[in-house]
């Protein structure tokens, strides 16, 4: 008797001049993105400044909106870092770009830890290169 269980992969990518490209390209549009959002949080921040009668559910709903403010501004920030890390990648180094889930039958008898092992797909501009597990 048998049992299909879900494992972890690891999903690599070996950097090249297009994979660099694309990836800072994908990051500066997520940055534009949030930039326009900021700009929407803040022109409603201005408008509830503008409110002649500031009630306690405009003082909440400003509240709000700063919070979430802070909230897109932490992203950015972060996505900038990202920004300089893509820069500063070495062509043919191997970046992780996440993970992803395989399914590996196990059977009695198997060594567990063997069967869910480390497994990583290392891929070049799109294309599985090479499946490593250990």
């Amino acid at each position: 008797m048998g049992m299909t269980v879900v494992r972890p992969v690891v999903v690599k990518a070996i950097v090249t001049e297009t994979f660099k490209r694309q990836y800072l390209g994908e990051l500066e549009d997520t940055v534009k993105r949030l930039d326009g959002v900021i700009t929407q949080i803040d022109t409603q921040i201005r408008r509830t400044e503008l409110e002649r009668q500031i009630s306690p559910q405009s003082r909440a709903f400003r509240q709000q909106l700063e919070v979430e403010r802070s909230r897109q501004e932490a992203a950015r920030m972060e996505l900038q870092a990202r920004i300089k890390e893509a820069e500063a990648l070495e062509i043919n180094s191997e970046f992780s770009q996440g993970t992803v889930e395989s399914m590996v039958a196990l059977s009695v008898g198997d060594n567990f830890f063997t069967r869910l092992a480390r497994a990583e797909i290392i891929i070049k501009d799109g294309i599985v290169i090479e499946i490593r597990e250990e």
